[in-house]
């Protein structure tokens, strides 16, 4: 027998003795307990096929679920299972049906939503790598009398460049941090409030980061070329 969710919390009760409408048993396995149709995870026993028809006395079979590790085999498995139960029990009635197609059209739906989100992510960042050149390059403007003292002094171009490529990846590290915690702190919520499973991945988020980085490099790499071409002299005239 395999009981599961028969005791909450503390030590396995493998090799005891439990009682189930009246009746003993002895627990030799305990697995995860699963969630229902609804949602919801409620304590099985399952007992093995002889015990329940000693109890029964009924040799008719409910149904049994099989479950392959690739959907690809589900029909031969299919096949497989109708054959064996032929033979085992000939005069039965034997019905096999199998939610492929079902599934399936759920994972198309869900590659659909992941296109979906994955070309919301790109548009937004190319709007932010628009708005980060769009700062540097005002930043620059701003800032031209002051890149020509500095190259007056013998910053070279090479220090100019790289001080605005910084600043853009600084200010998109930035972005990309609180655009990651205000996210997950509304998932947080969003999950609590609906019971919805959830789990922070560390990958997802660094992968993200590094496009944010990425972003603000390549939208700063321009204007800050143009910064470290100006002349010394029209700079400081400016």
């Amino acid at each position: 027998m395999l009981a599961t969710q028969l005791f909450k919390g503390g030590k396995k009760p493998i090799d005891q003795r439990i009682y189930a409408e009246g009746r003993p048993y002895i627990v030799i396995g305990v697995m995860e307990s699963k969630q229902d149709n609804f949602g919801e995870s409620t304590g099985q026993m399952l007992v093995s096929m002889s015990v329940y028809k000693a109890m029964t006395g009924s040799q008719r079979i409910g149904r049994i679920l099989v479950r392959p590790y690739n959907l690809k085999d589900m029909k031969g498995m299919e096949k497989q299972a109708k054959k064996v139960f032929q033979q085992r029990f000939p005069k039965a009635e034997i019905y096999v049906w199998n939610n492929v197609k079902e599934i399936l059209e759920q994972q198309e739906t869900l590659e659909m939503v992941s296109r979906a989100l994955l070309a919301v992510g790109v548009i937004s960042l190319l709007v932010g790598g628009v708005g980060i050149a769009n700062i540097t390059i005002a930043s620059v403007m701003e800032r031209t009398p002051e890149i020509g003292l500095r190259r007056a002094i013998g910053a070279t171009q090479r220090d100019i460049m790289l001080q605005f490529i910084l600043e853009a990846v600084i200010l998109s590290l930035v972005g990309g941090i609180v655009a990651i915690v205000t996210v997950h702190g509304l998932t947080l919520v969003v999950a609590d409030v609906f019971k919805l499973p959830y789990k922070f991945d560390s990958n997802t988020a660094a992968l993200a980061l590094g496009s944010a980085l990425a972003v603000g490099v390549g939208a700063g790499f321009f204007p800050a070329l143009r910064a470290s071409q100006l002349d010394p002299v029209k700079a400081l005239r400016t």
